[in-house]
């Protein structure tokens, strides 16, 4: 079975905790998929360029520094990843985080997709009906295989009241 696991920074626990509970198949291969997402870069570069007027697709030192800091930045999610899945193949992409994934899980052959409901940085999960973020939703609805959504334990938050 082929486990594609897509890491923010945030969630390699949670991912490691949903991940054993299939172990029960006894051959797993697991993915890691970390997403440089490169539009937001490219919508200040845009407005640069109409600022500066600066020739387009020139790059300039700030820009390579950025680029140098995202790649930082993904080798060490990664890094962190591999550390809750010790010999997992890591799978580094550049684009839409939510077409990416979807791409990655259908060539990597993947049978399961293991991904948050939004990236949680700091405070508690947003729970309630936009709970769910745009990455994986895309996912879910346009996923080649079985998707499996992975919560952090909020035990402290329930009994709900009533």
């Amino acid at each position: 079975m082929r486990i594609l696991c897509c890491i923010d920074g945030t969630n390699s626990e949670s991912l490691s905790r949903a991940a054993q509970m299939l172990t029960s198949t006894a051959h797993l291969t697991y993915g890691l998929v970390y997403v440089i997402d490169g539009e937001l870069r490219k919508e200040i570069e845009r407005a640069r360029e109409r600022l500066l007027r600066r020739p387009p697709g020139a790059l300039s030192p700030r820009d390579q520094q950025m680029q140098q800091a995202e790649q930082a930045s993904a080798q060490d999610i990664l890094a962190e990843g591999l550390h809750a899945f010790p010999g997992a193949e890591t799978l580094l992409r550049q684009g839409r985080p939510e077409r990416e994934i979807v791409n990655c899980a259908a060539e990597w052959q993947a049978d399961v997709i293991l991904i948050s409901p939004r990236t949680n940085y700091g405070g508690m999960p947003m729970l309630g009906p936009k709970s769910v973020g745009h990455v994986a939703r895309f996912v879910l609805d346009h996923a080649p295989c079985p998707v499996l959504l992975v919560r952090p334990a909020t035990h402290e938050r329930f009994p709900l009241p009533r």
